[in-house]
């Protein structure tokens, strides 16, 4: 996706798990390559206000949040919302 203009990150807000875990469970889904990341010190928690595991936040090129829910998101969602927001 990148080649669009999207990059897709994941945080780890979890410290009790590090970056490794979490890469080898999302490739275990099958899922693609993302940046990653490690929130040791709770700051994109705080900045974004997230409150549960699972957050996805959807960030236009302005800055501004287009897109939030707090659970799972389907692959067919946030494709749309993706979509809506290139």
């Amino acid at each position: 996706m990148a080649d669009s203009g999207v990059e897709v990150v994941a945080i780890n807000t979890q410290p009790f798990y590090n970056l490794q875990y979490w890469k080898t469970f999302w490739r275990s889904l099958g899922a693609g390559d993302v940046l990653w990341a490690q929130d040791s010190d709770y700051s994109a928690i705080a900045a974004y206000n997230v409150l549960n595991l699972g957050t996805t936040i959807i960030i236009n090129r302005q800055g501004r949040i287009i897109y939030r829910d707090g659970g799972v998101t389907s692959y067919n969602k946030l494709r749309a919302e993706v979509e809506k927001a290139l």
